[in-house]
């Protein structure tokens, strides 16, 4: 629940549904359309702002997670944005961030369309990331790193791997990839086949592709 929303005249006079909908005890304010302009993030707000105690947002649980997403070190505010909306769209039920880019920044949230406040979400050292993944692995998550398609090794193609199972998804930097040491970690790895015009896929578009399989499969419908 909202700490406080501020909001213009304007805007209070064309939201009343809205406005209906908003619990009593949000203390709500009127400003100027130069005060919300001062206080919001983004160069043209649409006359109303809230703001959210980081207490409200989803704790971690405390059982293993069946769905996860484990990201090293991703630096692009949009990439990231990206990939927490498409993750609460397929599921994910839990997002360990290692190191990187700050998942509560303006420019993620933007990005994200508000998926940033309704996961899970962990930020952790690089040590603690590696640790995780190995007590996970050792209770049974599949741990799944995604490589480029001429990457050396056993990877499949990623419709040809069991995403029903509890699943880690591990997704690297976009430009020095997974770290090695994490790399190693995962028990298995998976690529996208590509056309070689491109080297690689923006790690945004590919998760979108991988996250969402899982649904596929769940659903029993057929491959590509």
């Amino acid at each position: 629940m909202p700490d406080l929303v501020l909001a213009t005249p304007s805007w209070l006079g064309t939201h009343g549904l809205l406005l209906a909908r908003l619990p009593a005890a949000v203390p709500l304010k009127t400003c100027t359309d130069v005060v919300l302009d001062a206080a919001a993030t983004t160069r043209h707000p649409d006359g109303v702002l809230l703001t959210l105690a980081t207490g409200a947002l989803p704790a971690p649980g405390t059982t293993t997670p069946d769905f996860v997403l484990a990201l090293d070190r991703l630096q692009d505010p949009g990439n990231l944005g990206t990939l927490l909306r498409t993750a609460l769209a397929a599921g994910v039920e839990r997002v360990w961030l290692g190191e990187g880019a700050d998942p509560l920044q303006p420019k993620v949230l933007r990005a994200s369309s508000g998926a940033a406040l309704a996961l899970p979400l962990e930020r952790l050292t690089a040590a603690e990331l590696r640790t995780r993944l190995a007590a996970g692995r050792a209770v049974g998550l599949q741990l799944v790193a995604a490589v480029v398609p001429e990457a050396d090794g056993d990877a499949l193609p990623y419709w040809d791997l069991d995403w029903r199972r509890p699943t880690a998804l591990l997704l690297g930097n976009e430009g020095a990839g997974l770290d090695p040491e994490l790399a190693r970690l995962a028990e298995r790895r998976v690529t996208i086949p590509h056309s070689p015009a491109v080297e690689s896929l923006n790690v945004a578009a590919a998760a979108a592709l991988l996250l969402l399989e899982r649904s596929r499969q769940a659903h029993g419908r057929p491959g590509p």
